[in-house]
């Protein structure tokens, strides 16, 4: 009888050991089955996570070559439209491409944003590239004098003056018939900015500016009340004419203030200011009787419609 047991106990515990063994094989088999499908699943994931990738990169692409097309569009039609005259003044060079299409003037462009933009003061005048300073002083500020490291000569003669020169991403003159349409149209306030080797900053406001024609040899016209830190010496040139190497309408008789100057201006006899001068070390801010100019720094002739 005990013997039966045995043998019955043993059949048993053999029995449910099978079976436990069966279990965890099959177990195993489906832990294995698993981890292959989360396998799948996560290199199929990282498969459609390239997919899409690759197609927002591609879509990327396409619009900005799409953009980059309408902008080479939108200024070949500019191009187009401009004379041959004003081609120099609103020439985009490679890597120079205006980021809004026409506004009357920088104050009237919304964006807060300072850079390149069409501007085209009335319908009667071509439009042109100029740069808008948009944050100092409030913003609405259109640069038509820049200069910072002297890449660009500012020792030139009057056609270079009156068509302007350099480049809107650079040091650049924006030209002297241009200025004359712009102030002429409206009435503009003036401001220059000016650095000195130390990075002193000052500068000088006046709440009106304008200039005369090519005629009238560009003269300064209107300058309004001055306000500021740089000091009133632009005040002395009021009425000049403007002057450059070969063209001396100043008021000096022994010879050209602007050869003597080394740049061009509205000299008289011949200047307490000199923003076109040659640039050197020189102790008095803003003045210069035909002494090197003391902002090495830099110096930024900007001005703002208000009318």
């Amino acid at each position: 009888m005990d013997a039966a047991m045995k043998h019955t106990e043993k059949t048993l515990f053999q029995a449910i050991n099978q079976i436990g063994q069966t279990l965890d094989q099959k177990l195993s088999h489906q832990e294995n089955l698993t981890q292959g499908l989360l396998t799948v699943i996560n290199q199929q994931s990282q498969t459609m996570v390239n997919n899409l990738t690759t197609m927002q990169n591609h879509f990327n692409h396409m619009f900005s070559n799409h953009s980059w097309s309408i902008n080479e569009l939108m200024w070949n039609e500019i191009r187009m439209l401009a004379s041959k005259n004003d081609v120099p003044r609103s020439k985009i060079d490679s890597g120079e491409h205006p980021q809004a299409v026409t506004f009357r003037s920088c104050k009237e462009n919304p964006s807060q944003l300072s850079g390149k933009y069409i501007i085209q003061s009335t319908e009667a005048d071509e439009p042109f590239l100029g740069y808008c300073e948009q944050t100092a002083f409030a913003g609405g500020w259109l640069v038509f004098q820049h200069r910072y490291d002297g890449s660009v000569g500012f020792y030139r003669n009057w056609t270079e003056y009156r068509d302007g020169f350099g480049s809107i991403d650079g040091e650049f003159w924006l030209g002297l018939e241009q200025l004359h349409r712009l102030t002429s149209a409206r009435v503009y306030e003036l401001l220059v900015e000016l650095k000195d080797f130390s990075g002193n900053y000052m500068y000088a406001r006046y709440d009106e500016f304008a200039i005369g024609s090519e005629a009238q040899q560009y003269q300064l016209t209107k300058l309004g009340s001055y306000s500021g830190t740089a000091g009133d010496s632009l005040i002395y040139h009021k009425d000049a004419k403007f002057s450059t190497r070969d063209r001396d309408n100043d008021d000096n008789q022994g010879g050209n203030c602007a050869s003597r100057c080394s740049g061009a201006w509205w000299y008289k006899n011949c200047a307490d200011s000199n923003l076109n001068g040659a640039a050197g070390v020189y102790d008095e801010p803003f003045l210069g009787y035909c002494e090197p100019s003391s902002f090495g720094g830099g110096t930024r002739v900007i001005q703002y419609r208000y009318d």
